[in-house]
């Protein structure tokens, strides 16, 4: 019987997550078209292949590249020699250092599909990233030359239902059998995952930010409906989910164009289908949306619908005017710091598990247009206002701009990463480390986090949701993905602290 083969090599987009312990969409919508066409398919993970051609765990650590092997991890020879059709996914945007996983490369890619795969076999590569023809041209100087026979940008689905000219533009109504289909992949994944769902594609600001992927796409807002989205957990949950993020979107609060009752409906919707979900959070909000009234009534209804330890990441990027104003940022100053508030407001308290029921995030990028020698000073000016405002925040990422086509398109000089680690330590130094103690103080008491990790002789434990912390057991290994309640005894930096097991 001939049958296709996706082979996750896992994505990170602006807009969604795709590296374990999340499963991003993409792979997921394939799987969904496949079952949809009555296609059987074979879901691997790079991990597999890597497992197959020998790599093992290590003495006092496991081998983050191999620990992410699906069911299929033992037939990986014969699954891949005998396909007609090879769907590789990947598309990184951000070069991170993931907890237990690792993106592979694209010669690491090219090196295991030679070894396992027939030459003659049809072999197609989706690319998560991008959204213009510049795109094709620098995929077409990083990916080995005749690797793969095409190279597929967009949404996955639109590939299998002949889409050649709007590719980014979402087909909401085709979109939701296969969303509803796509469980069928989880009967083939070993590990418990954290399911990307989409909400919503584009964003509510016209223009946007000069340097971000969704305006390069052009694409205008569009809202899934809630029915469909219900649908599509429910059916996964019936699958054995039980994490979920509604995530895959630039801004949640934009949802159904910021309509209160439509998102309490949905959240009303996924509980009343849904009643034993273990993590349900969201992701991407900008500033400008919670400080409204809207706004504060939306936040109002997350934090009491959705699971604690849940964040609301904004995309700051900057605290400097300059750099705002000529990067067209979403909000102001005065936006950012009362939507913080808002968000303590109604998230502050702390949920079943420890943790605070809503938080914001905060996102600082290097490199932006108009960053000048204040610019630091602004961002940690504005950060110590935080500090000492009694609002807190459960995270905060500072990354180097990066190319719409991902990471390895960046092209950063010994001067300017030398300047980026300054940015960094100095923001751990005086903010993030003394957040993490507000956050997370010496004997609190945290529950519901998985063994993710071992690594140096010591268990890393996360929850199961967005931008979770890091608590590290030491000395100690732990039964991987068993869930363990811990309390709080010491701290090691950027989202990192130390636990004992109760």
């Amino acid at each position: 019987m001939s049958y296709a083969v996706i082979i996750d090599c896992y994505t990170d987009e602006p807009s969604g997550l795709g590296v374990p312990p999340y499963l991003s969409v993409h792979s997921r919508y394939i799987a969904g078209v496949l079952k949809n066409q009555n296609i059987k398919y074979y879901y691997l993970t790079i991990d597999d292949l890597r497992y197959a051609n020998g790599e093992d765990h290590f003495d006092n650590s496991y081998n983050k590249r191999i620990i992410n092997k699906t069911k299929n991890a033992n037939n990986v020879v014969n699954i891949l020699k005998n396909a007609i059709n090879i769907y590789v996914v990947m598309g990184c945007f951000v070069k991170y250092e993931y907890v237990s996983a690792e993106p592979p490369t694209f010669a690491e890619v090219e090196n295991l599909l030679n070894i396992f795969c027939s030459k003659k076999t049809n072999k197609l590569l989706f690319y998560s990233l991008g959204g213009s023809e510049l795109t094709r041209e620098n995929i077409k100087r990083t990916v080995p030359s005749d690797l793969f026979n095409e190279t597929i940008f967009g949404n996955t689905y639109n590939y299998f239902l002949g889409e050649t000219i709007h590719k980014f533009k979402p087909n909401y109504d085709k979109l939701r059998q296969i969303a509803i289909d796509s469980s069928s992949v989880l009967q083939q994944i070993d590990r418990p995952v954290i399911i990307e769902i989409e909400t919503a594609t584009g964003c509510n600001r016209n223009p946007g930010c000069t340097f971000c992927i969704e305006g390069m796409r052009g694409l205008p807002l569009q809202f899934r409906e809630k029915e469909d989205i219900i649908d599509e957990i429910k059916s996964l949950y019936d699958s054995g989910a039980s994490y979920f993020r509604l995530g895959r979107q630039p801004n949640f609060y934009a949802y159904k164009n910021c309509d209160t009752k439509e998102i309490e409906a949905l959240f009303k919707g996924i509980w009343s289908a849904c009643p034993n979900i273990k993590t349900l959070h969201i992701d991407n909000v900008s500033p400008h949306n919670v400080n409204t009234y809207e706004g504060e009534k939306i936040t109002k209804i997350v934090a009491k619908y959705t699971t604690s330890g849940n964040i609301t990441p904004f995309g700051i990027e900057s605290f400097d005017p300059i750099v705002r104003e000529k990067c067209n940022l979403n909000g102001s100053l005065e936006d950012i710091h009362k939507s913080i508030t808002i968000i303590n407001k109604y998230g502050k308290g702390r949920g079943q598990n420890g943790l605070p029921k809503l938080l914001p995030g905060i996102n600082i990028i290097y490199g932006l247009d108009g960053q000048n020698e204040n610019t630091l000073k602004h961002n940690l000016e504005n950060l110590k206002k935080i500090l000492n405002s009694g609002n807190l925040v459960r995270r905060v990422f500072v990354r180097k701009l990066t190319s719409p086509y991902g990471e390895q398109f960046d092209n950063y000089n010994d001067e300017d990463l030398k300047e980026f680690n300054t940015w960094s330590k100095t923001i751990e130094k005086d903010f993030i480390v003394p957040m993490l103690k507000k956050v997370f103080p010496i004997g609190l008491e945290i529950s519901d986090l998985r063994m993710e990790m071992y690594k140096d002789g010591n268990s890393i434990l996360r929850q199961m949701g967005t931008c979770p912390v890091r608590v590290v057991i030491l000395n100690k290994k732990l039964k991987l993905d068993e869930f363990y309640k811990v309390k709080v005894v010491g701290y090691i930096g950027n989202r990192t602290i130390i636990g004992d097991i109760i």
